[in-house]
């Protein structure tokens, strides 16, 4: 038997929705089939989870550990893999319309509460209109 070593989490089929899981260390859980939407995943560890089939629907994964992570199927809609390890997951058959899923910055990762501070842009924010940001930047030139 290993030791130190913590026991695997089984969440199969769970209802996690809108849960704050910042920076839990989850690596190796088995996911699949759960419900996680709207989840806080920021900076957590699932490293080689198991999350086929799970619903991601505007979760919050940034700067999250997904590597080698099992992801096939995943509804990810709207969710925020911004800064995320990805590498070696398998997203094969995954639905990300609208995931932002921008590369990983070579400076320092944001803190969960740094992150907290500055939320990602609400589709009103983003669709501001030309006008409209001159305006807001008219004022910050003043």
């Amino acid at each position: 038997m290993q030791q130190n070593q913590p026991p695997r989490v089984t969440w199969i089929g769970a209802d996690l929705r809108h849960t704050n899981l910042v920076g839990l260390n989850l690596e190796g859980a088995d996911l699949r089939a759960a419900d996680l939407s709207g989840v806080n995943l920021t900076g957590a560890n699932l490293r080689y989870a198991d999350l086929r089939g799970a619903n991601l629907r505007g979760a919050n994964c940034q700067n999250a550990c997904l590597y080698g992570a099992r992801m096939q199927g995943v509804e990810a809609q709207h969710t925020d893999f911004r800064g995320a390890d990805l590498r070696q997951a398998n997203l094969g058959g995954a639905y990300l319309e609208n995931a932002c899923m921008a590369p990983p910055s070579n400076g320092p990762h944001p803190s969960p509460a740094q992150i907290a501070d500055n939320p990602k842009p609400s589709a009103d924010q983003q669709s501001a209109s030309p006008a409209k940001e001159q305006e807001l930047n008219r004022g910050h030139s003043r």
